[in-house]
């Protein structure tokens, strides 16, 4: 009865932070969006739409939140293990202390160097670990492993797009200057590279889910 109760419990918490999640990071931005781009800031302010406000506030936490909270309710709705849920807290956490705090920082080009070497050797060190797995894998369960390489593929490519549009000295969105400077070559640059970055990251996500997919396909054929 108990472990019924938890998957229940488990379930609501799932689709609570789905809603969420759908809502507040994605439907309510065909409303908001076009309010920031069009009207200056001063005309939102005392209205749902101000900055920092409710509406506000609930969007900008919607994915640090709103994605722990999804699961936290798979893990009770899986697991039926309370204990199982602190890593999951502990993120949630860290992502809503992260966007939060601090509000105020320098240009440190070095950081986008450190990180962006790690995320280079952990993607290698991913790629030498997947092919030892992949050898013993067999049929749906290969598929599925050749879906997430490339996932990793294309969410490799977002985070150099994202690199290309804030981490360089010369082109990149914290030197607007520079980019107003040769707008006519440079801006067209800036829309592309943006619309490659979101095209990156819708295809890393598809392949992620096919890879789940396919996976979970195999794990009810046993």
């Amino acid at each position: 009865m108990k472990n019924a109760n938890n998957r229940r419990i488990g379930l609501v918490i799932f689709w609570i932070g789905a809603v969420y999640l759908f809502v507040m990071s994605w439907a309510i931005m065909w409303w908001m969006i076009p309010k920031y781009r069009f009207f200056p800031l001063e005309q939102t302010e005392g209205t749902i739409w101000a900055m920092g406000g409710t509406v506000f506030n609930l969007a900008f936490l919607s994915i640090p939140l709103g994605a722990p909270l999804m699961a936290i309710g798979l893990i009770l709705y899986a697991e039926q293990k309370k204990s199982r849920i602190w890593p999951m807290i502990a993120v949630c956490a860290l992502l809503i202390l992260t966007s939060i705090l601090p509000t105020k920082l320098g240009y440190y080009p070095v950081v986008f160097g450190i990180f962006g070497g790690l995320q280079i050797v952990l993607f290698i060190a991913i790629f030498w670990y997947w092919g030892k797995k992949r050898k013993i894998l067999e049929g749906s369960a290969k598929t599925a492993a050749d879906y997430q390489l490339i996932s990793y593929i294309f969410f490799l490519a977002t985070a150099g797009s994202i690199c290309v549009l804030l981490g360089n000295p010369f082109f990149g969105l914290y030197f607007p200057e520079k980019v107003l400077e040769s707008k006519d070559e440079l801006m067209p640059m800036a829309y592309c590279t943006g619309i490659k970055l979101i095209v990156y990251f819708t295809l890393g996500w598809l392949f992620a889910f096919l890879s789940h997919y396919k996976s979970a396909q195999e794990a009810t054929k046993k």
